[in-house]
């Protein structure tokens, strides 16, 4: 039997291997053209296989690259669920729920942790607890006090081990042991204190899973070389405008002037080193003339254009949403509508089943969560699309219209006070104040005089 396993698991670390293999060998060929006598990728300096450390570069220095890491997980999170198993906060899971959520700050860490994932192949949400090894298995705590803290890490801190090997065990193929970097990028401690860490202790989130369980897909990698283009189209505009905003200069003699040395073409050169970088206004020059090299600087917006709706494309972001700017191809609504849709079907298939619930399932699992009513609680996530007060002011606006025309102008006939309030954006009822009264002193000459301006008004 114990053949029979190591068999098996040697038959599954090959085949992971050899899948490893044929991907890398297909993206090599991606860049193969004319039967192999082009390697485009070479040609063009596409990096054939960027790493995690290509990832975080162009994350940290490039804007738009971290804006594609971002956006999906910012956005997701915008609005916090609401975890409830429909006592409407009154069971033992819903209050212990609020608390430890706002104590460890939750959602906070599950939004830094879904945009880490995001930068390499996976993240991890480290689980504090206050007994125990890390590099020990978390079974059991005896409240939820015992969990005083959660941390986030990208694939950049963070290594996997071991993998389990049992085929008996329905984590089979998952990681074992981490060993996490738990200073991150800081300059005192980096390296410092690696420390192994039981799969217990760790969320384990990775999105566009494919052929496992545990490697995703950076949210760079298939827009990359797009990427790369931009640097070219943005940092040769820039580098054209360098070179041609102040004009080079070709130095020669004037006509008829063929005794010109070395030494007058080199005084030429001096004076007008001196009148470019100096303070000298004056160019004094015998026999010679300075004759303007023209350049033209290209204009990059079509190419630029180009690269963004492709990255746009692909991404699933808008372009108003990439560049920071209310300007695209479609209308703002439409277009907010489509991300937020996107969003939305994020937040349920990626979210809720790979980070939020694993977490709350976990805390359960350990004894730190009590189980809700009915062993089932329910995420239930605000809807993300929302009007300007413009738009908002216009729906309210053409449902007054609408109200009439189908009332004939008499919407009493048809609704009450309280609906025809909700249609405009009204609370159903009015705020009532209080109306306060005070006695007045009647023999007082301003009270008695104003009592006559009104009866006189009155009678007349």
């Amino acid at each position: 039997m114990a053949d029979t396993t190591k068999k098996s698991i040697r038959t599954k670390l090959v085949a992971n291997l050899s899948d490893l293999l044929e991907r890398a060998q297909l993206a090599h060929r991606a860049g193969l053209q004319f039967g192999r006598d082009r390697n485009i990728d070479v040609s063009l300096g596409y990096k054939t296989k960027p790493e995690i450390t290509d990832y975080l570069s162009y994350y940290n220095r490039r804007g738009l690259a971290a804006t594609i890491v971002d956006a999906p997980a910012k956005t997701t999170w915008r609005k916090t669920p609401i975890v409830t198993d429909e006592t409407e906060g009154k069971s033992d899971f819903s209050k212990e729920w609020a608390k430890l959520r706002d104590k460890l700050n939750v959602y906070h860490y599950l939004e830094r942790v879904d945009r880490l994932s995001g930068i390499g192949r996976y993240g991890v949400l480290l689980i504090g607890t206050k007994d125990g090894k890390l590099s020990e298995e978390l079974t059991a705590v005896t409240g939820p006090e015992q969990v005083i803290f959660l941390s986030a890490f990208g694939e950049q801190h963070v290594g996997i081990k071991t993998f389990v090997d049992d085929t008996n065990n329905p984590r089979f193929g998952h990681p074992l042991e981490y060993e996490i970097d738990l200073m991150g990028n800081l300059a005192s401690g980096k390296g410092f204190n690696k420390q192994k860490v039981h799969w217990s202790r760790v969320i384990h989130i990775a999105e566009g899973l494919l052929t496992d369980e545990v490697f995703g897909e950076p949210r760079l990698q298939k827009v990359f070389d797009r990427l790369f283009d931009l640097d070219k189209i943005v940092g040769s505009a820039a580098e054209g405008h360098w070179q041609t905003a102040v004009p080079g200069f070709e130095l020669g003699a004037e006509k008829d002037y063929a005794d010109m040395s070395d030494e007058d073409l080199l005084a030429m050169k001096e004076e007008w080193q001196n009148y470019i970088h100096g303070l000298q206004r004056l160019v004094a020059i015998k026999g010679g003339k300075f004759t303007p090299i023209k350049g033209e600087i290209a204009d990059p917006t079509a190419a630029f254009a180009v690269e963004i709706q492709l990255i746009s494309g692909k991404t699933g972001i808008p372009q108003r949403i990439l560049l920071g700017s209310e300007r695209g191809n479609l209308a703002s609504t439409q277009d907010q509508a489509n991300w937020l849709g996107r969003i939305a079907e994020r937040q349920e298939q990626f979210a809720e089943p790979r980070i939020l619930r694993p977490l709350i399932d976990r805390f359960r699992e350990i004894g730190a969560l009590p189980a809700p009513d009915d062993g089932i609680y329910k995420v239930e996530w605000p809807g993300l699309f929302y009007l300007t007060d413009q738009e908002q002011a216009e729906v309210y606006s053409k449902r007054a219209d609408s109200v009439k025309a189908i009332t004939g102008g008499f919407p009493l006939d048809m609704f009450t006070v309280p609906e025809l309030r909700v249609m405009i954006g009204f609370e159903p009822e009015p705020d009532k104040e209080e109306i306060t009264t005070h006695e007045l002193d009647e023999s007082n000459e301003e009270v008695m005089a104003e009592f006559e301006r009104l009866r006189g008004r009155r009678n007349g």
